[in-house]
């Protein structure tokens, strides 16, 4: 694509022509012809990488006035790199947004669950839909990558949407953090509606938001490019977020609240499923949700009222809702014994609060808990997890998780200190854990592998070593034949 092509969606003049083969924001992936796009960041400012991209083939750079001074190439000012670059990707990428309904959930817990349940109430409902989240990229429920970040930057986000685009899909299901408000990744793109699942404190500190208003006050400012909004009305923060949709974009909400366009009448364990949950509204019959727990029973509540709100057949809700899977979070094994296996990636105090006591709710004999902390991070996280697990679970066996730069034996004894008296092993190798877990279990009983989730590897002294829960699980029963 020519120069003067892409700086034309920035009104920019482009003083000498060229012909761009990519676009890149890390100098390091800078190929011949490139545009490269020097973003300000929290570690390091792009500017200072904008000779090693020359000296990498670039045939151009976008960056903030004052233009760099005697380098060799093309330098285009851009008052605002960050969003000049989300649109420079839509205009390199062909504007595949333009024939695609994109949908946006955002919240601070509960995202990539919703977001897999309204995937799946599309897919259900007839429609090829893709998908980007924390888990990475789909089209519909084929993987084609991993995502570092929960909403994908720029070049990565309208590079998937173009194969979405091209492989046929009508709507893109899309986890819309705070993060990428903050830092325009969704710049430019209009969203068919977006839907608010529930604000709290997170995501506060150096390198993400100042303060809970700065993080509320990003999550709101997603709604100005929706044409619909749909919220949780039992959430304070819901008119935040409302108040900020165009004049002309209709608004539903769900919830337990009288005032809720979909209203919820119950959520409770499902007596005819294992580990699962049916919701009840007014007005429809119940609905039945493979995943155990309240709260995943008001993420089914949400991804409902935002169906409604599209025009969804309650059929395709119900199918859709039926058979969601979100690997890694409260994931049920199959296994062939009379107790369950549950994977979650839960790995802080309220995520394990959440997990746990969603599995209390389906009344087990015992909770066996399986988990470590990850090195590196605030100790405070280990008492928290150990608190959890003393109040919902029976029993623990305390393992490795990301040790990073630690020795997972002085994670798991942090842990051991915190859990004091509470019935509980150290065993530092995971999978000799699990395999213990298992040992222990007994018939009506859930043993609950908690942190890692979706992932598959460890992180120990800079390196990341395969490893996989459901394999290792499987590799236990298949030993046991």
């Amino acid at each position: 694509m020519k120069l003067s092509q892409l700086l034309s969606v920035l009104g920019a003049d482009c003083p000498q022509d060229a012909e761009i083969t990519a676009l890149a924001c890390d100098s390091r992936e800078v190929v011949p012809g490139a545009l490269f796009a020097a973003l300000p960041g929290h570690r390091a400012d792009g500017r200072a990488y904008i000779a090693d991209a020359l000296n990498r083939g670039a045939a151009a750079v976008v960056c903030a006035p004052p233009l760099p001074q005697n380098v060799p190439g093309i330098c285009i000012p851009a008052d605002d790199p960050r969003a000049a670059l989300a649109l420079l990707a839509a205009e390199f990428y062909g504007r595949p947004a333009g024939g695609l309904s994109l949908i946006a959930v955002t919240g601070t817990k509960g995202k990539t669950t919703t977001a897999h349940m309204v995937r799946d109430i599309l897919s259900a409902a007839g429609y090829v839909t893709g998908m980007t989240g924390t888990l990475g990229t789909y089209i519909g429920r084929e993987k084609l990558s991993d995502s570092p970040n929960t909403t994908p930057e720029p070049i990565a986000l309208h590079r998937a949407l173009r194969q979405m685009a091209d492989a046929g899909c009508t709507h893109v299901v899309m986890e819309a953090s705070s993060q990428a408000m903050k830092l325009k990744r969704l710049y430019g793109l209009e969203f068919a509606a977006g839907l608010f699942l529930n604000l709290s404190p997170d995501h506060i500190g150096h390198g993400e938001h100042g303060d809970f208003e700065e993080y509320r006050a990003c999550k709101a400012a997603l709604f100005r490019q929706c044409r619909r909004a749909v919220g949780n009305m039992d959430d304070p923060a819901w008119p935040h977020m409302a108040v900020q949709r165009p004049p002309s974009a209709p608004v539903s909400s769900f919830g337990f609240d009288d005032r809720a366009d979909v209203r919820a009448l119950a959520i409770e364990p499902d007596p005819e499923r294992p580990l699962a949950v049916r919701l009840t509204t007014a007005g429809a019959p119940r609905y039945h949700i493979p995943l155990p727990g309240r709260f995943n029973g008001y993420d089914a509540l949400a991804a409902v009222a935002l169906a409604r709100a599209l025009g969804l057949n309650d059929g395709a809700v119900r199918a859709g809702l039926a058979h969601v899977r979100v690997p890694g979070r409260a994931q049920r094994l199959p296994v062939p014994a009379p107790f369950e296996v549950v994977v979650d990636y839960a790995h802080n105090g309220a995520s394990f609060d959440a997990v746990l006591s969603a599995l209390r709710e389906h009344h087990p004999r015992r909770i066996i808990a399986v988990f470590g902390a990850g090195g590196d991070r605030p100790k405070m996280r280990r008492t928290d997890m150990a608190r959890s697990a003393a109040r919902w679970a029976d029993f623990a066996v305390l393992t490795e998780d990301n040790p990073r730069s630690e020795r997972a034996e002085d994670v798991c004894a942090d842990i051991s200190t915190a859990l004091g008296d509470f019935p509980h092993e150290i065993v530092p190798d995971r999978r000799a854990a699990i395999f213990r877990a298992l040992d222990l279990a007994r018939p009506g009983e859930v043993v609950a592998l908690l942190g890692k989730g979706h992932e598959d590897y460890i992180e120990e002294k800079g390196m990341r070593r395969p490893f996989s829960e459901a394999e290792t699980v499987r590799a236990y029963f298949g030993a046991q034949r």
